[in-house]
């Protein structure tokens, strides 16, 4: 897609006997979206002359340079830019300011399924979605069995491609646009769709053209991928590059913001929900049994006593219950239980199976709080609640025994160290030994 109009941004595929060290070239662009408050507020612009919009800039001022032979991972938040970016570097979208400067020939995989007609059959579809990538028809009839071989289908190649499940078109198509042969290649990893063995294949085909020679702008959600596959990293946020350069470093910084964002977020839930326990023991919302001793708050805590959001894998997790009250009861205990965020119960404390009576002496202190603590938390990386109780002990303990309990009454995440991301429950700390010679 070509402009000759500087000011309105412009694509330019280089020619020539000299081959520029380079393969990508931005240099400050932008992408400007005109927002209006109603649809006829487009026509009333165009009939007055007179301005009824407000401009949003998916990207500006966005600059970097991809050398021959380079991988470079994309990474950032949704809606951070990366699409629009990568559209307007093949030639797909018309930027509002700045150039792209490309040498050598560029196959893109942003969309899936272009060319691809329902009432044509699977084989055919090949042939008419490998030319609107860019293929000549030789090129892409070579590699038809490839594709079908690639794609699993061969049962069905022949049948109109209407009659395929959405997974079986996502296969078909992603195996169209991966049999590519690039110089240059853009990729998002989101469009690896299928089942798990499929999306690996896929992911392997990845690979194989990063490892080729050629140049590769990837783009995926996850750090772990950008350190292993790309030799740079482009950070981009809010339509701007935050940070290029080293992959790994990069992928670190991008995944340490992340868990900035999430332990603020928590510490904010966390607030809110220390509000609402004191709201609730006003009204007696969630108040069990008797409701003279009331639960005022409940906070994760750092080492030095400080309230946080996120807590690292085989670091210490502490956690502060505060009360205020009296009962009549005697040998009063707090118990916490730690729920996943689907909600299954995966760890918790009783303060009577240790003895630790907030009475001990025989007197309950009509504030005070208390601290549990596991030396080394072993939970898998993800999001956890910690509800809270105190209760009075009483063997078989019922519902009468609880004086008061909260729901969700603080909230923390667990992050791992480590660039790769598993959903586990339990996540412990372990030792190995290499044996030979067995």
């Amino acid at each position: 897609m070509l402009s000759n109009d500087r000011d309105a941004g412009e694509l330019i595929p280089l020619v020539g006997s000299a081959e520029p060290e380079f393969a990508i070239r931005v240099t400050n662009l932008g992408k400007a979206y005109r927002l209006y408050q109603q649809p006829l507020d487009f026509l009333k612009e165009i009939v007055t002359g007179k301005p009824r919009h407000h401009e949003h800039w998916a990207i500006q001022n966005v600059s970097f340079e991809v050398l021959r032979g380079r991988v470079v991972g994309i990474i950032g938040p949704n809606g951070a830019g990366k699409s629009t970016l990568l559209k307007i570097v093949a030639g797909l979208l018309d930027a509002t300011t700045g150039r792209v400067e490309v040498a050598g020939k560029l196959s893109a995989i942003l969309e899936l399924g272009t060319g691809f007609h329902p009432d044509v059959s699977g084989r055919d579809n090949i042939v008419l979605g490998g030319m609107c990538l860019g293929m000549t028809r030789a090129e892409i009839e070579a590699k038809v069995p490839w594709i079908i071989d690639f794609s699993e289908l061969a049962e069905v190649i022949d049948q109109p491609f209407r009659t395929y499940s959405s997974g079986m078109q996502a296969r078909l198509t992603f195996a169209t646009a991966i049999s590519v042969d690039p110089e240059l290649f853009i990729v998002d990893e989101a469009l690896a769709a299928g089942d798990t063995a499929f999306v690996n294949k896929c992911m392997k085909r990845v690979r194989q053209i990063c490892e080729s020679g050629a140049t590769v702008l990837f783009v995926s959600h996850s750090s772990g991928l950008i350190s292993e596959l790309c030799d740079e990293a482009i950070w981009i946020d809010k339509g701007r590059v935050l940070m290029h350069g080293n992959a790994q470093r990069v992928s670190k910084a991008y995944e340490q913001s992340v868990w900035d964002i999430e332990e603020a977020r928590n510490l904010r839930e966390t607030k809110k929900l220390s509000a609402s326990i004191e709201s609730t023991a006003e009204t007696g919302k969630y108040e069990l049994g008797g409701g003279t001793l009331q639960i005022t708050a409940v906070e994760v805590l750092d080492v030095d006593g400080k309230p946080i959001g996120v807590v690292k894998n085989g670091e210490p997790l502490r956690i502060r219950i505060s009360w205020s009250g009296t009962t009549e009861h005697k040998q009063i205990y707090a118990s916490l239980r730690i729920d996943s965020g689907r909600m299954q119960a995966v760890a918790g404390i009783e303060g009577y199976d240790g003895g630790m009576f907030l009475d001990a002496d025989g007197h309950l202190p009509e504030r005070g709080g208390i601290v549990y603590e596991i030396p080394e938390l072993a939970l898998g990386e993800g999001q956890y609640f910690v509800s809270v109780s105190l209760c009075r002990h009483m063997l078989p303990k019922g519902a009468e025994a609880i004086l008061h309990y909260v729901e969700k009454a603080a909230q923390f995440s667990v992050s791992r160290n480590s660039l790769w991301h598993f959903n586990y429950i339990y996540d412990p700390k372990f030792t190995c030994r290499i044996e030979s010679d067995l």
